[in-house]
């Protein structure tokens, strides 16, 4: 008998007899080691395969992440420039307007100078709203600056202060309702806040005059000038010249005898040459 060879046995149901099959035991060991090896191949193949797979998705949502990362610090980004632009633009016109209260200041005779550029402050430490809310601010200090008679309408030193004093024509005290600051023949006069003329021409012992309506219950008086620039009714200016400085009326000399006037009430003028 051959020991290389193993028989196997066929048995139909229902047939007579039976059919044998014979293999060499060899031929089974190399199928069957055959079989093994293209198992354990595809095994490694499948898990070589899965792994690498796994392996993409997951590069796949991390790049997927990173790039939505991007985009999200790409929209800040966009959007704090966009701030930035803002805010730089409104401090613009924020300097503009410091820039017209110095120059407005300067009109009026005011030593004092505003702080006026700097270093920009980025849009994390200061935001729309609160601009807007220092340009209003501002607007409206600028605008009050601009009605208030606040200021020198004319440079030169204060020779008699308001008050009781010695009337230089009769020698005995009485009430000055103003203040006289001493000027060069000539000299331009300007209105010390907007306002509307009211009076423009002789006026009593003023001699040559001027008045100014303003607003908030302000009036101011430009007494004993040489001539006058404006008319009854014209709107003017603060810093506007409105005459010039002379000794007409009841004068002892070319000065200027300005006054303020409050709802009616003369108050001294002297308070308001200057901020304090």
């Amino acid at each position: 008998m051959d020991r290389d060879r193993i028989t196997i046995m066929l048995v139909r149901p229902g047939s007579k007899g039976a059919k044998s099959l014979s293999i060499k035991i060899s031929h089974l060991k190399t199928a069957l080691f055959a079989f093994t090896v293209f198992t354990v191949f595809s095994l490694l193949s499948f898990t070589s395969t899965y792994m690498f797979y796994k392996d993409s998705e997951i590069k796949s949502d991390s790049v997927n992440k990173l790039l939505s990362t991007i985009n999200i610090m790409s929209e800040d980004i966009t959007k704090s420039e966009v701030i930035e632009t803002k805010l730089r633009s409104r401090l613009i016109d924020i300097e503009g307007v410091l820039l017209e209260m110095q120059e407005l200041l300067d009109k009026k005779g005011i030593k004092r100078h505003l702080s006026v550029g700097g270093e920009f402050i980025p849009p994390d430490r200061l935001s729309i709203s609160y601009v807007e809310f220092m340009q209003k601010d501002i607007d409206e200090i600028y605008n009050t600056m601009k009605g208030l008679p606040v200021g020198s309408p004319l440079e030169g030193k204060l020779n008699s202060k308001f008050g009781y004093r010695k009337d230089p024509y009769r020698s005995k005290f009485g009430f000055h309702s103003g203040i006289d600051i001493d000027a060069d023949y000539g000299e331009q006069v300007v209105v010390t806040a907007d306002g509307t003329v009211t009076k423009a021409g002789w006026h009593h012992s003023y001699g040559k005059t001027v008045i100014v309506d303003h607003k908030d219950g302000y009036e101011t008086l430009y007494g004993h000038l040489s001539t006058v620039s404006v008319k009854e009714g014209e709107k003017v200016a603060v810093g506007e010249v409105i005459g010039k400085a002379g000794s007409t009326g009841r004068s002892t000399g070319t000065h200027l005898h300005y006054e303020v006037v409050k709802n009616g009430k003369r108050i001294d003028p002297s308070n308001y040459l200057t901020l304090k």
